[in-house]
């Protein structure tokens, strides 16, 4: 997208080095005295992952400078799911069961098309050695594509699909499911460029007995209340910056959770002068005692004073790292996406923020 990259880069940044923390924070959770001995691969449920790179575009509308500029990157959250039986046939063991992913998958900046978006992968692993796993993902990817086209500019929304290999080095020795990446995703996209990059990155696996419930209920399903304070940018050349915030309300239910905001994405002068009520569902996935990382989507009401007609209904997209300071609060930063389906007036926001818990 414009010139978001930077703040997209400070959410990367944040979830890479909260994962690349885990050795010893993992420790210090478990008020461990030594590093965890290898344990080898080992059954898990959950699954979160950071990754940066560089590639290339190619194909329909590919012109200029091709290269990614080293902003290739991808947030990746998923559980596992074993939907064709191979791992209660035994077909597959434990340890490799298929998982269900959803990705952020940033392509970087080329010229003239500066695209990303979420994928929905099925994800395959195989074990070639006792510390090697190799995974592939294939999914549907629904991207946003700032580019010009005709001499118009447009905010290009179309779905494609996003294939992943990736080949995984297991750190089980400094924490359980620890691992770093080494991955190639390939985005093809008709009508629209191909692009093919190479990441690296650190992940972890998180099995039942590895982290905590989201949220840090223990019984029943408090309110979480929070404000958030950041900046939005319109998917369109030439408006700036501007201060946004919002107010939320989030209620847990395992992994999962539901929430209810009104957000200000404040006045760019030009495109966008917008505020509204979202509401969005959300898969929650922890990965350490303290941190946890989610996806939501849902629908948000609003209205575009810089723009024709009364309250519209956009799509709403979020990734949100979070971390718990204690079990009444809990501070957080958020990369949300405003997708108004009409390929103009998207916006991001990059937001921060506190929440604090009521009830029990």
């Amino acid at each position: 997208m414009p010139n978001n990259k930077k703040c997209q880069g400070l959410v990367f940044g944040c979830a890479l080095m909260s994962l690349l923390s885990l050795g010893h924070a993992a420790d210090t959770d478990a008020n461990a005295s030594a590093v965890a001995p290898f344990v080898g691969a080992a059954p898990y449920t959950g699954y979160a992952a950071a990754s940066w790179g560089d590639g290339l575009i190619g194909g329909d509308g590919a012109i200029g400078h091709k290269t990614m500029r080293g902003r290739a990157a991808e947030i990746r959250i998923g559980h596992t799911f074993d939907p064709f039986g191979l791992v209660s046939g035994g077909y597959a063991a434990a340890p490799q069961a298929p998982r269900l992913d959803i990705v952020y998958y940033n392509e970087g900046h080329p010229d003239n098309n500066h695209r990303d978006g979420y994928a929905l992968q099925m994800v395959f692993r195989k074990n070639v050695q006792k510390s090697w796993d190799v995974e592939l993902g294939v999914g549907p990817y629904f991207s946003m594509n700032r580019t010009t086209i005709n001499g118009n500019e447009f905010d290009d929304e179309r779905v494609g699909a996003l294939i992943s290999l990736a080949l995984i080095g297991r750190l089980d020795a400094y924490s359980p499911g620890l691992q770093w990446r080494l991955g190639y995703n390939h985005v093809a996209m008709r009508g629209a460029p191909h692009s093919d990059a190479l990441i690296i990155g650190i992940g972890k696996e998180i099995g039942a007995e590895r982290s905590s419930t989201p949220g840090g209920e223990v019984n029943g399903h408090p309110i979480w209340l929070g404000a958030d304070y950041g900046f939005a940018q319109t998917n369109h050349s030439g408006p700036g910056y501007r201060p946004s915030y919002s107010l939320e309300a989030k209620q847990y239910y395992g992994q999962f959770a539901i929430s209810l905001s009104a957000i200000e994405e404040g006045n760019d002068g030009v495109r966008v002068n917008r505020h509204g009520i979202g509401t969005q569902a959300w898969y929650v996935q922890p990965f350490s005692q303290n941190w946890s990382v989610s996806a939501g989507a849902g629908p948000y009401f609003a209205k575009n004073k810089l723009d024709s007609g009364g309250s519209v209904v956009n799509g709403l997209f979020s990734v949100q790292l979070d971390r718990n300071i204690g079990k009444e609060w809990k501070v957080f930063t958020t990369f949300s996406r405003v997708v108004t389906f009409r390929s103009k007036n998207d916006d991001d926001l990059i937001t921060f923020g506190f929440m604090r818990r009521f009830g029990s």
